[in-house]
This record gives structure tokens, C-alpha cells and sequence, in this order.
């Protein structure tokens, strides 16, 4: 085999529902079976069954969602990355989003600890009236003796192509240096969070509609939101501690999911 851990899911409609074609999975990743919270959409829960990801480890996810295809994807816990002394991690997620169809994919926050290295990369190809919701929480992990930041590196690279055109490309290079918590970086904070959306109702009202939500949270939070190239917007907060992350973030779903979907809000039911 040659990754740690490979996963294959394809969604298709049958009779207005949407169903798992097609799923395959080897070593370190398994996946749920399809939990239908809403009548029509799917849950599917990502399964690592290890303790977490370590040296030399390689994961690769492929996800294809047929025509009018709804989906939910989420992980089961936060992705745990150890120490890498020799070897990065290495993780890399493909997803083909066919006309009209809409994934939610909503992984638990990365935790990298003392001297880890992680890299990964999304790549998404759209087509049209696809909808795309990412989010993505980054946490330092513990260290032996308290320190924040000890981790050695991380990389995260997003590309998302429309008609096989590139639209967005985002890349977030984390290295500690001594100031990262400064002016220019993360200006006194030591978590990150990203919510991306695409979906053709979004335009400049919709971004300021989503600006005075998050207004509400009076937690020590800095954040900034911005439109795409195409119909959608990226979120991107700081704050120090997971939970408050994760309660802006949720907000942000439900009111994209209420807005442009017509749904109430995704109960995960993980705790």
C-alpha cells in the first residue's frame, strides 16, 4: 500500500435521496455508514483508527458528488499529528462537485503538537450551480513544558477550480518563530479558523449580512470576511481557545445553511 490511509466516496440521487454509490477505504481510514439526520442528505462521519497521525504517515481522500447529490462530511475527532522527526505528514483531499449538487464537508480541528510537521492540500474542481461549504480549524497542541507553538510547521494549501479554471487559491504557511503570536501574524492569538462558502446566491449583501452576524460575539475574537472571485466568501478568525472558534463557525453555518439552502441547521451529534 502505498499511504497510510486511502478513502474513496462517491454520492449519487435515487428517487430525490441521495445515496452512497460507491465507497472504498484501506488501512488507517475508515468511513461511517451513512447516518440520515435529514431525510434526504446523508451524514458520513470519517474514521482514523489510530491514535493520531505520526512520522512518514500519507492520507488521501477522494470525494465525487453525481449531479443534484447532497452530502455531509465530518470526522469523527480532531486530527492529532505527533512527532514527525524525520518525515511530514502528508494529507490530500480531491473533490468533484458535479452540476447542482452541495457538500458540507466540516472536519474537526487539526491539533499539532510538539515538534510535528503537517502538510495538506483540497483541491476542488466545480461545476455548475455547485455548492461548496469548507471549514477548517487549526490549534496548537500541548508541549512538555506548557509552550504554545511548538509544533514545527504547517502548511495548508486550498485550490478550488470552476469550469477547470483556477478561482481561488489560498495558502497558509505556519512556521513558529519566536513571534508568532506578533504584529502581522497572529497578533497576540494562537488558533486560526477558515469557513469557506461557495454558492451562486452569494454577493456583496450576503457578505454583509454574514459580517453583522458574526458582530454579535462579543468574545475576544478578531475576524475578517471576504468575497471570492466567484459567488462565495472566505472567513478567516483568531482567538484562543477552540470552543469560541467553533461557536462562531457553527453560527456562520447555520446562517449560510438557512440563507442559501433552505435548511436548518446540522445537528452532528458527535458528544
Amino acid at each position: 500500500m502505498s499511504c497510510t490511509g486511502k478513502l474513496e466516496i462517491c454520492a449519487a440521487t435515487r428517487e430525490n435521496k441521495t445515496i452512497i454509490s460507491n465507497c472504498y477505504y484501506e488501512g488507517a481510514l475508515k468511513v461511517s455508514r451513512p447516518i440520515y439526520l435529514e431525510e434526504q442528505t446523508p451524514n458520513l462521519y470519517l474514521i482514523h483508527i489510530g491514535g493520531g497521525y505520526v512520522d512518514g504517515d500519507m492520507y488521501v481522500t477522494t470525494l465525487r458528488l453525481e449531479e443534484g447529490a447532497e452530502l455531509i462530511v465530518t470526522t469523527q475527532s480532531s486530527t492529532k499529528v505527533y512527532k514527525t522527526p524525520v518525515h511530514p505528514v502528508l494529507q490530500r483531499t480531491h473533490i468533484e462537485l458535479k452540476k447542482g449538487s452541495v457538500l458540507e464537508y466540516l472536519p474537526d480541528p487539526l491539533i499539532c503538537f510538539e515538534g510535528s510537521r503537517f502538510s495538506q492540500e483540497t483541491i476542488v474542481h466545480l461545476d455548475e450551480d455547485a455548492c461548496f461549504m469548507l471549514s477548517d480549524i487549526i490549534t496548537p497542541g500541548w508541549a512538555e513544558d506548557g509552550s504554545l507553538f511548538y509544533y514545527d510547521w504547517i502548511r495548508s494549501k486550498l485550490k478550488i477550480f470552476k469550469y477547470n479554471r483556477l478561482v481561488v487559491y489560498d495558502h497558509l504557511w505556519l512556521q513558529p518563530d519566536g513571534e508568532m503570536d506578533g504584529i502581522l501574524q497572529l497578533d497576540g492569538y494562537t488558533h486560526i479558523g477558515t469557513f469557506l462558502v461557495i454558492h451562486n446566491s452569494v454577493d456583496q449583501r450576503f457578505l454583509d449580512q454574514v459580517y453583522e452576524e458574526v458582530e454579535m460575539f462579543h468574545e475576544d475574537v478578531r475576524f475578517g470576511v471576504s468575497l471570492l472571485p466567484v459567488n462565495g466568501f472566505i472567513f478567516r478568525v483568531l482567538a484562543n481557545r477552540t470552543p469560541i472558534i467553533e461557536q462562531v463557525m457553527t453560527h456562520i453555518h447555520l446562517f449560510a445553511r438557512q440563507s442559501l439552502l433552505g435548511k436548518n441547521g446540522a445537528i452532528l451529534r458527535k458528544y
